[in-house]
C-alpha cells in the first residue's frame, strides 16, 4: 500500500506547467532512483536557480580546526567556474529570468563556493555565488539599484532565517537582506530549496553604506584564525576582528593601524558612561531585540556585523544587520545568549541610554507585533511563493524520506512567537521606568510634550503611555501625568 501511495504522490509532484519556451530539455536526479525534468522541476512553482561547473566540478570543502588556545572548527573552499540560470514559470509559460552566460574572468559567468562553518558540515551544503557581472538576482525591478554580484544560496529548512528577517523589519534594523526561496540544481542533481539572498558586504545603493576609501564594515569573528587579516580583540582574544570590508587584498597598513586602535577603542567605551558618544545605541539595541525575540543561544558568538563609515569622529560604529540564526527557539525563558557578551556591558552600564533605547525599540512594536507575526504568516502561506514552497517541501519528503512540511513549519513559528512575546514583555517592560513617555529615563515635562505629541497624532500612540491603565490613550493620561508631576 505504501509504494502505491508513494507512486501515486510522485505522480501528483512530477506534474507541472505544460507550456515551454527557451529552457533547456534536460533530466535532473533526485536520488539514485529519481529523475525530474526541468520543465516538470519549474511547474512546482518555485525559481530554478541552475548552476553548471566547468567540467562538472562538485564545489566541496575540507573541515578546519582551529590552531591550540583557539577555538572553532570552519572550513577552507576554492571557488569552482561555471554558469547560473534563473528559470520560472511567467504566464504558463516556462521562462529563462537570468543566464550569466559560460564562466569568462570578469566578463561572464559565476563562480560557486561552499560557505559557512558548521552549517557547512552536513552532506547539504550552503553556497557562495559570485557572478562577474552585477545583476539583480531577486529581479526587484531595478537594476541600477539591486544590482550585485556576490549572492548566498542559504539552507533555511526551519524558516529561522526568513522568520528573522521579517522581525528585524518588524524591529526597524537598519538594514535586512532581500531573499526569497528557490530550488537549486547543480551539475543537473536536484539540491534542494534554499533562500536565495544578498551577503553582508559594502553596496551603499542597496545593501551597507560606507565610505568607499576610507569605511569599514568588519565582524567579531570566532574565525579569525582562518583569515589572513585580522586585527586583535583586547576584550576577548578569541573573538578578534576580521574584514569584509575592504578586501582582504586592498586593506593598507595604514588602515590596519586605524582598525586596530579603533577596536581598543570601541572595546574600552562600551564599560564607560561615554559609550553613546562612540557607539549608534538604537542599531545595537535593535540588534539585540532581534536576537531576544528569536532566542537565539550563539548570538554572542560570531557574525556581529559593525561598520563605520569613514575615520572621522562624527561616524559612529552600528550594528546594522542581524544574521545567522541556525541556533535559534533555544531560549524559551531566558535572555539570548548575546546579554553575555558586549550587550551584558551595555545592560550593566550606569548609562541608562542603551536600556531605554531597548525597552523604546520594544514599545515600538509591542502593541501590534503578535498581530503583525499573524498576518505576515497568513499572508506568506496563502501567497504563490508559500503554497509552492509547500509542494516542494513534499518533494523533498519523498526524495529524501524527511518529514518537514511547511505548513506545521509556519504554524510552529507563530506559536513560538507568541509563546516567546509573552516571557520578553514581562522581562523589558520590567526595565522600564514608569510613566517615561520618551524613554529618556526620567519622568517630566519632556513626557508629558511627548504624551500631547501623540494625541496631536505627531508620534506613535503605545500603550506605554498609557498612564491611566484604561487602555486607550486620552487627555486623561496627560492629567494623571501633570498630577504625578505635581505631587
Amino acid at each position: 500500500m505504501r509504494k502505491v501511495i508513494t507512486s501515486l504522490l510522485l505522480l501528483l509532484l512530477f506534474c507541472g506547467s505544460t507550456a515551454k519556451a527557451d529552457v533547456p530539455p534536460v533530466s535532473i536526479r533526485l536520488n539514485d532512483n529519481l529523475h525530474m525534468s526541468l520543465h516538470n522541476l519549474i511547474g512546482k512553482g518555485l525559481p530554478v536557480v541552475y548552476v553548471t561547473t566547468v567540467d562538472g566540478v562538485e564545489p566541496t570543502c575540507e573541515i578546519v580546526s582551529a590552531p591550540a588556545g583557539s577555538w572553532g572548527t570552519t572550513i577552507n573552499a576554492e571557488k569552482v567556474p561555471g554558469r547560473l540560470s534563473i528559470y520560472d514559470c511567467i504566464d504558463g509559460v516556462d521562462s529563462t529570468l537570468y543566464d550569466s552566460g559560460d564562466y569568462e574572468k570578469d566578463v561572464s559567468g559565476m563562480t560557486i563556493r561552499v560557505r559557512g562553518n558548521s552549517s557547512a558540515r552536513p552532506e547539504r551544503k550552503p553556497y557562495k555565488i559570485k557572478l562577474q557581472k552585477k545583476r539583480d538576482l531577486l529581479f526587484r525591478g531595478d537594476e541600477s539599484v539591486f544590482k550585485d554580484k556576490d549572492w548566498l544560496l542559504l539552507k533555511d529548512d526551519n524558516l529561522f532565517t526568513s522568520t528573522a528577517f521579517n522581525v528585524s523589519h518588524l524591529v526597524g534594523m537598519l538594514w535586512v537582506p532581500g531573499h526569497r526561496y528557490v530550488n537549486v540544481v547543480i551539475n543537473d542533481v536536484y539540491r534542494g530549496i534554499y533562500l536565495l539572498t544578498e551577503s553582508v558586504k559594502r553596496n551603499p545603493d542597496c545593501r551597507l553604506n560606507v565610505d568607499k576609501d576610507w569605511g569599514f564594515i568588519f565582524e567579531c569573528d570566532i574565525y579569525w584564525w582562518n583569515e589572513p587579516v585580522y586585527v586583535y580583540s583586547y576584550d576577548s582574544p578569541n573573538y578578534n576582528y576580521t574584514f569584509k570590508y575592504p578586501d582582504e587584498d586592498d586593506i593598507t597598513e595604514e588602515q590596519l593601524a586605524y582598525m586596530q586602535s579603533l577596536v581598543y577603542a570601541f572595546e574600552t567605551c562600551l564599560t564607560s558612561n561615554n559609550y553613546p558618544d562612540m557607539i549608534d545605541v538604537r542599531s545595537f539595541a535593535t540588534w539585540c531585540l532581534v536576537h531576544d525575540i528569536m532566542g537565539i543561544k550563539d548570538g554572542g558568538g560570531c557574525n556581529r556585523f559593525y561598520t563605520k563609515y569613514d575615520t572621522t569622529a562624527t561616524s559612529k560604529i552600528y550594528m546594522p544587520v542581524a544574521w545567522d540564526f541556525d541556533m535559534a527557539e533555544r531560549t524559551p525563558s531566558a535572555w539570548s545568549r548575546c546579554h553575555t557578551v558586549y550587550m551584558k556591558q551595555l545592560f550593566n552600564n550606569s548609562n541608562r541610554t542603551f536600556i531605554n533605547e531597548f525597552v523604546r525599540a520594544w514599545c515600538m512594536m509591542r502593541d501590534t507585533f503578535l498581530d503583525d507575526v499573524t498576518d505576515h504568516y497568513n499572508e506568506f502561506v496563502n501567497s504563490n511563493e508559500g503554497r509552492a514552497l509547500n509542494d516542494c517541501y513534499t518533494l523533498c519528503n519523498v526524495i529524501w524520506e524527511q518529514n518537514t512540511w511547511f505548513t506545521h513549519l509556519a504554524s510552529w513559528r507563530h506559536q513560538w512567537l507568541e509563546d516567546r512575546y509573552a516571557w520578553l514583555d514581562t522581562q523589558i517592560m520590567a526595565m522600564h521606568v514608569p510613566n517615561d513617555i520618551n524613554f529618556d529615563g526620567k519622568v517630566s515635562i519632556a513626557d508629558v510634550s511627548q504624551l500631547i505629541d501623540m494625541l496631536l497624532g505627531n508620534s506613535e500612540q503605545m500603550l506605554a503611555a498609557d498612564i491611566s491603565g484604561d487602555g486607550n490613550i486620552s487627555i486623561t493620561d496627560v492629567t494623571e501625568l501633570v498630577n504625578l508631576l505635581l505631587r
